[in-house]
């Protein structure tokens, strides 16, 4: 300390004083005397002081400087830096974030410090800067802080004991002391010493606490022995970042087991039904489906005790206690201070440097976070930077078009706003949400915001995720090019916002692979490129499922209808007990407590998702009824078949079971009683359903229907009675049916005259769906991709259309890549079904700017019969048809049609696929592999 002392004081006294040993000297031995005459001077407001841990502290330094000087800057330090030069509190990383300065106009400058620690202890030092040359002052000796904590002392016999609230030094003459019995404030006293002698009984602990710094009181004590009951708070106080996750815990110390024990905070005692007895934080709607109970089961008797927070939320900043009873009767009080949580976010604090066009960066949050964190930089959306200091490394030039955000690692999602250094028109993306959690099997939009002074001029969507799809894991791909996306990402009004935004990606029925990062970047008119760096938005996809406590046996069983995140603050639950719709709430847990019932069973849904229900679980064992469908939607194109199915789930027979769509239920004689599909004249003879008669666990049951059309579209239930009079409920959302048809979608492209190509449908088909194209009525590609593989002229003349295999006569209309006017079919009827001997019409229609100059029709399964096999002949001339085939008006129509083959006498084995080709007067020809017509010839 005193070569400290001498070395700077010899660089002050060169200052101004021209003689240099013997004054020295004389300052040392006298040293406000002698600095003071030259006009230097330092008076602190005291020289020690004694503060509590965990309070603040203001020490004040009133200052002079000669006359001839000016006051340039001021600080406050305690040590040197690794340089040997005096460290500003305020560059000092156990220091910046609780320390602040403040200067008046009456020479006086104080410092302020927040949070006291124990190793905060120590000699603090003012420091004086001037404009003048060497113009700098010590004021030495600096003031000593000695930061103590709380004790209570146990003195005396057994039959009275005396409480003493103990310090390692002694606090301000005007402290009032707090004691707590068994976590109850029982009294206050100016005194340090509780206000009566105390009886030794081994159950009682005590613990103090100074008014005012309350989250800081002593240790729990016992009077006697070491078994007395009492709580130990991990941590006094928590800082965290928004949106993630916190652990608060205690550990209990006590001769007795805990019976029952929850979490409360005070804060939230406005929303209790008697503000004098806490409730039970998991059952608070602000923090619904957000809190638990970590290994609650493993540990409930003895602790340690967790409250888990997931999604913490500014508003959750509060103190959070625990209390609880034990098999004696013993109740923790519920005064003692617990865990206080501060949330925080990053925020980039942009600081003039003192000269030029440069600033200084710092990433500030409004609490220190724990463990000396690595803090990340990103400049326009690219990482440059990573450090433990939260200043950027060095300072910034003004740049208008510059835009800056910081980081945590471990966290890097949860950045802080993107700030300009100059300015408000720097290039930008604020991403709307940073977290979303969804249903598995819902839709989802992720969407952005881009600010700056240019338009966009190209953009696209990203996940890190899939780069090891891509051509260059250093180059993102679209999103909407990626095969496991198929036919579920779009990008919704892209035309109509493609130059400001917002720019939103819609992915539907999110898969759990779907669980990853998103990102957006983009190029600017003025070549101006976002990095690729930069976190989006995380997507988390989520089942639901009723999770059943205790584990173990007993009567009565808590139901929470739980998540693998958080879902939004505004979700309703609903429950259903059997398959019949019993309750809903803004809570996840269900409202009473259930009776352990071998039979019953119980699943829980998400309001306006229904659909997408939990499985249904048995209270006890595996031997309840329940229902599980194989799938919860389908899709499927308009005219084909499909299969919905279940599997019945139980320890009894079932004696009789039927399909029915609540959708019919104006048809039904009783509308609360459901009706067989199979006898419904909107399904006569489409559907049929497999044998359901007296059969057990495990069996499924499937319903067919043929031919499916667009007012099929809707929802399919099961229900069924068993041998002992259960019946399952009508209301458990069952398969939700969707009737799609395929529309080739044109996308021009930013630049160029080329477009893009995609097939789509009103709703996701199956995964692993496989695209046909055909390109003027001639098969040109197949893909598992509904976005055709390049991109197109865009040609007058040619039509596209797609189909998907196994389907292929159920393809799109085809449509041009440009205008109106290219040349394309379209049939009359898809599939046609008459009576064997009868007559029937195939028709289709032309459409282009060329008249048509010769045409046939022709029938692919006839082709073993044509002297080429890749050259169709017409049917007219085909011998298998003879004198039963004829073009009707061919003469008054053959330009521009309509075109019709008719059949007469119609055999069975005329049953198959007829086509329609032709040339036009430009040559040009319409492609043979493009489906046609089916015919179906049948008897009565």
């Amino acid at each position: 300390m005193l070569q400290h002392f001498l070395y700077y004081m010899k660089e002050d006294i060169t200052m101004s004083l021209r003689t240099t040993g013997c004054v020295l000297v004389v300052f040392l031995c006298s040293v406000t005397v002698v600095l003071g005459q030259d006009g230097w001077g330092v008076t602190y407001s005291t020289q020690s002081i004694c503060a509590g841990m965990g309070s603040s502290l203001e020490l004040n330094a009133t200052y002079t400087h000669p006359s001839n000087h000016k006051f340039s800057k001021a600080f406050w330090y305690m040590k040197n830096d690794a340089n040997g030069n005096l460290l500003n509190l305020m560059d000092d990383p156990d220091y910046r974030d609780r320390v602040m300065y403040r200067n008046d106009k009456r020479n006086t400058h104080t410092l302020t410090i927040t949070g006291l620690r124990a190793s905060d202890s120590a000699m603090y030092w003012f420091r004086l800067i001037t404009d003048q040359p060497g113009g700098k002052y010590t004021g030495n000796p600096g003031v000593t802080l000695s930061v103590t904590g709380l004790q209570v002392n146990v003195a005396g016999e057994n039959t009275g004991k005396t409480l003493t609230c103990s310090t390692t030094c002694p606090l301000p003459g005007n402290t009032t002391y707090i004691w707590y019995k068994n976590g109850q404030i029982v009294n206050e006293s100016t005194s340090p010493k509780y206000k009566d002698s105390v009886y030794s009984n081994n159950e009682d602990s005590y613990s103090c606490a100074v008014k005012g710094q309350e989250d800081f009181h002593s240790p729990a004590m016992c009077v006697q022995g070491q078994d007395c009951s009492r709580v130990i708070y991990t941590e006094k106080s928590i800082c965290v970042l928004k949106a993630t996750s916190v652990d608060i815990s205690c550990t209990y110390d006590g001769y007795y087991s805990v019976t029952s024990s929850l979490w409360f905070s005070p804060k939230q005692s406005g929303r209790w039904r008697d503000k004098l007895i806490p409730e039970d934080l998991t059952t608070d709607p602000g923090y619904a489906g957000r809190v638990e109970y970590s290994d609650q089961e493993s540990r409930r008797y003895r602790g340690p005790f967790t409250l888990r927070i997931t999604d913490v939320r500014e508003e959750d900043s509060a103190e959070y206690r625990f209390t609880f009873k034990t098999h004696n009767n013993f109740t923790w009080g519920q005064n003692l201070p617990g865990t206080t949580l501060t949330v925080t976010a990053l925020q980039v604090e942009v600081t003039d440097e003192s000269e030029g066009q440069n600033v200084m960066l710092n990433c500030i949050t409004t609490c220190t976070l724990p463990g000396n964190p690595f803090y990340i930089w990103y400049k326009n959306g690219e990482h440059i930077d990573e450090s433990t200091s939260p200043q950027h490394k060095d300072s910034v030039y003004r740049n208008y078009g510059d835009s800056y955000s910081c980081a945590v690692k471990g966290h890097e999602d949860l950045y802080s706003p993107v700030v300009c250094v100059q300015g408000q028109d720097c290039s930008r993306v604020i991403y709307t949400k940073r977290r979303i959690c969804v249903l598995k099997g819902s839709s989802v939009d992720i969407s952005c915001t881009y600010v700056g002074y240019s338009n966009v001029r190209s953009s696209l969507w990203f996940s890190p995720k899939q780069n090891g799809r891509w051509r260059d894991k250093l180059t993102p791909e679209d999103l909407t090019t990626d095969p496991g996306y198929a036919g579920r990402v779009e990008y919704p009004d892209q035309e109509s916002r493609r130059y400001r935004g917002p720019f939103t990606l819609r992915i539907t029925d999110v898969r759990e692979e779907d669980s990853a990062e998103y990102r957006f970047t983009f190029k600017t008119e003025n070549n101006f490129e976002w990095g690729q760096s930069f976190h989006g938005t995380t997507l988390t996809v989520t089942g639901l499922k009723v999770e059943v406590s205790p584990t173990f046996r007993s009567e009565s069983k808590t139901l929470t209808c739980s998540s693998t995140c958080p879902l939004p603050g505004n979700t309703t639950y609903i429950w259903y007990k059997n398959g019949q719709h019993i309750d809903e709430s803004t809570s996840p847990q269900y409202k009473d407590s259930v009776y352990s019932n071998y039979g019953d069973s119980y699943s829980c849904a998400v309001k306006g998702h229904e659909d997408l229900h939990s499985p249904a679980v048995c209270l006890y064992g595996q031997g309840c009824s329940r229902v599980i469908y194989t799938e919860r939607r389908i899709c499927v194109l308009k005219g084909s078949s499909v299969d919905i199915s279940c599997t019945y789930a139980g320890y009894y027979y079932v004696t009789s079971s039927l399909w029915f769509s609540p959708k019919q239920n104006g048809r039904w004689r009783n509308k609360l009683i459901p009706e067989d599909l199979t006898t419904d004249p909107g399904y006569a003879g489409r559907v049929e359903s497999s044998d359901q008669s007296s059969w057990k666990y495990g069996r499924t049951s499937t319903l067919t229907i043929n031919d499916v059309r667009e007012e099929d579209s809707a929802e399919y239930r099961f229900t069924f009675k068993t041998e002992h009079n259960f019946t399952w409920g009508q209301s458990l959302p069952g398969t939700t049916l969707t009737l799609t048809a395929l529309q080739v979608e044109v996308m021009h492209e930013s630049e160029g005259q080329n477009v893009t190509l995609t097939c789509s449908t009103t709703c996701p088909l199956p995964g692993n769906t496989t695209y046909i194209w055909y390109k003027n009525g001639q098969h040109i590609n197949e893909s598992t991709s509904p976005q055709y593989k390049d991109s197109v002229y865009s040609n007058y003349e040619d039509s596209y259309s797609c189909a998907v295999k196994g389907h292929e006569d159920l393809y799109s209309p085809a449509v041009c890549v440009q205008g109106q006017d290219c040349s394309r079919l379209t049939y009359t009827k898809r599939r046609t079904c008459v009576l064997k001997g009868s007559s029937v019409n195939i028709s289709c229609t032309y459409v282009g700017y060329s008249a048509v100059t010769s045409s046939l029709w022709f029938s692919p399964k006839q082709s073993g019969r044509w002297k080429d096999k890749l050259i169709p002949e017409d049917l007219t001339t085909d011998p298998g048809y003879a004198g039963r085939v004829e073009y009707p008006d061919q003469e008054s129509r053959r330009y521009r049609g309509p075109f019709t083959l008719r059949i007469t006498d119609v055999r069975e084995e005329d049953s198959a696929e007829y086509r329609f080709t032709f040339n036009t007067e430009n040559n040009f020809e319409w492609g043979q592999s493009l489906p046609g017509t089916i015919l179906t010839v049948t008897e009565v």
